[in-house]
């Protein structure tokens, strides 16, 4: 089937330890469930690169998956260790075993979509986890050099409803659909690439923007990105395929939870029956 899947996980979601509780647990049988499938692994930057070069043949070639991570928790990429509890082994790590056992043609990689103000996810980390100290940039710059797992934009500060105040004139929360005016565009998506940026280092950005929770409008596919240069590709959590078809400023992904959870549905999902 033409098209490649984006898989999204999310750190943050491990109440339990199934499948479907965990997306730990999932990521980890995913990735062989994919590779067994005979599926190639590939960068999403890549596929956005593709899309932006035109190369319409590449997307009707070998079975392709890419994998993203979205809100940039610390789980992403740093093992979590908490007494008399199991060790969570981060999405990198579960990345990096696979990897080493398997030995794919192309190695599991994927991108994290950062939250990316410093003062938010301080605040988050207390209101979404335990403030234990889990979400933060410390680890960006390593990531983007390491090549495993690299770094693009989901935003200053997602509009999240526990914040004392975000980044819109109108200070609304949980819809980045109202993000609809040239200048709450360049407070969420502008300074978060200059500052995601100026972490990782010169050239390191994907370059890639993921919105949050899904949520976008028209001024922001058909006006402000086309009309910018720091964003060549931005991401929905609407189910698809990318293809050479697809609009560059709302590409589809697949979200666990949302879209399957189980390895059975996953399985339907990449034989395009999901």
């Amino acid at each position: 089937m033409n098209g490649i899947p984006i898989l999204t996980y999310h750190s943050l979601h491990a109440p339990g330890k199934s499948y479907a509780e965990n997306d730990h647990v999932a990521l980890a049988r995913d990735l062989v469930a994919i590779h067994r499938a005979g599926f190639e692994f590939v960068a999403v930057a890549e596929v956005a690169q593709r899309l932006v070069d035109g190369d319409h043949a590449w997307f009707e070639g070998v079975p392709r998956v890419g994998i993203s991570f979205d809100d940039g928790c610390n789980h992403d990429y740093i093992d979590f260790e908490h007494p008399g509890l199991p060790t969570l082994k981060s999405f990198r790590t579960i990345l990096d075993e696979f990897n080493h056992r398997f030995r794919p043609a192309r190695p599991a990689c994927a991108t994290s979509f950062v939250i990316a103000s410093p003062v938010a996810t301080a605040v988050l980390d207390r209101t979404c986890i335990a403030g234990r100290g889990q979400w933060d940039d410390r680890w960006w710059r390593e990531a983007a050099a390491g090549g495993l797992i690299d770094i693009g934009n989901h935003s200053w500060d997602h509009l999240h409803a526990t914040l004392p105040f975000v980044c819109h004139l109108r200070d609304v929360r949980d819809d980045f659909s109202q993000v609809d005016t040239l200048q709450d565009a360049r407070m969420q998506i502008e300074q978060a690439e200059a500052y995601i940026r100026g972490v990782v280092g010169e050239g390191r950005s994907t370059g890639l923007f993921a919105y949050p929770d899904g949520r976008s409008n028209a001024y922001l596919r058909d006006e402000y990105f086309p009309g910018q240069s720091a964003i060549r590709a931005a991401f929905g959590t609407h189910p698809g395929r990318v293809d050479a078809s697809s609009d560059r400023w709302y590409l589809p992904r697949y979200v666990c939870g949302d879209h399957w959870s189980s390895p059975d549905q996953l399985a339907a999902l990449l034989r395009g029956a999901g």
